[in-house]
């Protein structure tokens, strides 16, 4: 606006100006023409109302990258200002004309859009943020998700993530000690106690029950006991449905036999499920997890990052070993229940390292809580109660490996930006004065816009560029 007072009354003054201020307006107009264009098509036309909502609350969230934008905003156009006056008063000084001075004060501003610096940060967030919803990609909390790009050890949850859920019970096997001598028995027993359930297992199981037609019992006082299992009573009965973990915990004996069985089973990459009646082991349910197709790119859109890869889960070591060989991880941690994997998280932050945690928006809500960054499956219908701070809609695991190389590319692209609008307005202050002041040579405003503009376009392509995840 100053430099536009100041072309202005330099016109009035100077005939000959007038062109050169209808050309300003003309550059600056077709300037801003182009970046309101660049910022209209990154935004879907699927976007819904409930999205479009989120990435408009996202924006406003304050964050280190936007909080440093916003401060060199504020101090450049200051220093800009005062080149500007001290330049037009050395010409002044030189005995040129008013219309001359104001020529030149103006063409400084002109030179050196602020508007390249204080967008940078703004316009890369924005194309950030419209280029992960269009993945199915939301984020709840913008300062954790750009702070990610510090994430040393991203750790993967292995049920439902990178394993696809189980909708079979693949084999019965019976207790050496069993008291039901019919597998039949034993189904039903589990799926009376996982009838409320939405687990993967629990589902599994009673989707079995009900092919062979089994008679499912209503079950009372029903107990979810967190990462280990679900207990009830089933006609009286003490029915405990869980892994081989709880029965440590619990201290019920598992006989030789038995052990070797499930030794034998999860070595060749099975889950196991182990059924209890009133204290005793009845038997054994296996299911096998199939490694999800994404599961082996998601964890390389990850490592190509140079970021620590790790598995943590529930299962046994058997099975932790054959998922983390399918998908080319090489640290996996077995038969840690929710307070373990917390725990272990606290561990490695402990050691410096940020960690970043890809679980089951419910299952595995101790180890988000304890990450640095969390990144959760669910729905739109989740966002006001999820407690993470990325969602991802759809339950696809690649996507959610991408949220850091997002992030990452964001600081990067952000730090460019900025470089760049600082540098090229040094530079450009830089050589006029070398070149103005010494050679009296007459500004022009038209070519500082030009100029001027130029930084602007860059700043805008920069960020988006950002539109696409890799």
């Amino acid at each position: 606006m100053v430099a536009f007072v100041s072309l202005i009354i330099a016109s009035a003054l100077d005939s000959a100006l007038w062109w050169q201020f209808g050309a300003v307006v003309v550059i600056l107009a077709l300037t801003q023409l182009f970046v309101n264009r660049i910022h209209k098509s990154a935004t879907k036309s699927n976007e819904t109302a409930e999205i479009q909502e989120l990435i408009s609350y996202s924006e406003d969230q304050p964050s280190k990258i936007q909080k440093l934008s916003g401060l060199i905003a504020v101090f450049w156009p200051a220093l800009v200002l005062i080149i500007a006056i001290i330049s037009s008063v050395i010409s002044f000084n030189r005995g040129e004309q008013i219309s001359y001075c104001l020529t030149v004060f103006s063409a400084v501003l002109l030179l050196t859009q602020a508007q390249a610096v204080s967008k940078t940060a703004p316009l890369a967030i924005s194309f950030a943020l419209r280029a992960a919803a269009s993945y199915g990609i939301l984020i709840l909390n913008r300062s954790k998700f750009e702070a990610s790009a510090k994430a040393r050890l991203v750790l993967f949850l292995k049920t439902g993530i990178l394993t696809e859920s189980t909708e079979v019970v693949n084999s019965i096997h019976l207790a050496v000690n069993s008291t039901l001598k019919d597998e039949h028995k034993l189904l039903a027993l589990a799926a009376s106690v996982e009838s409320t359930s939405e687990h993967f297992y629990a589902v599994a199981i009673l989707k079995a029950a009900n092919k062979a037609e089994l008679k499912v019992s209503k079950a009372k006082q029903i107990r979810v006991i967190l990462g280990y299992g679900v207990e009830g009573i089933v006609s009286g009965q003490e029915v405990l449905v869980g892994s081989t973990s709880l029965l440590i915990h619990r201290n019920i004996r598992m006989e030789v036999q038995d052990l070797i069985y499930a030794d034998e089973q999860t070595s060749k990459g099975y889950s196991i499920v182990c059924v209890v009646v009133n204290g005793m082991l009845e038997g054994i349910l296996r299911f096998r997890d199939t490694v999800s197709p994404s599961a082996a790119n998601a964890v390389y859109n990850v490592a190509r990052e140079r970021v620590r890869v790790g598995l943590i889960t529930g299962d046994s070591a058997g099975t932790a070993r054959s998922v983390a060989e399918q998908v080319n991880i090489s640290e996996y941690y077995s038969e840690l229940d929710p307070q373990r994997k917390a725990a272990f998280i606290q561990a490695e932050q402990t050691k410096g390292s940020k960690v970043a945690v890809i679980g089951d928006l419910y299952s595995d809500a101790l180890a988000l809580n304890q990450a640095d960054m969390s990144i959760a499956f669910g729905s739109i219908d989740n966002v006001s109660s999820a407690n993470c701070d990325v969602l991802v809609l759809g339950g696809q695991t690649e996507p959610a490996s991408k949220v850091i190389s997002l992030s990452l590319n964001l600081l990067k692209k952000t730090r460019l930006g900025l470089i760049f609008a600082l540098s090229y307005g040094v530079l450009s202050l830089g050589l006029f004065v070398a070149i103005e002041s010494p050679l009296q040579v007459v500004s022009l405003p038209v070519l500082a816009t030009l100029l001027g503009s130029c930084s602007m376009v860059f700043v805008t392509l920069n960020a988006y560029s950002l539109r696409k995840l890799k």
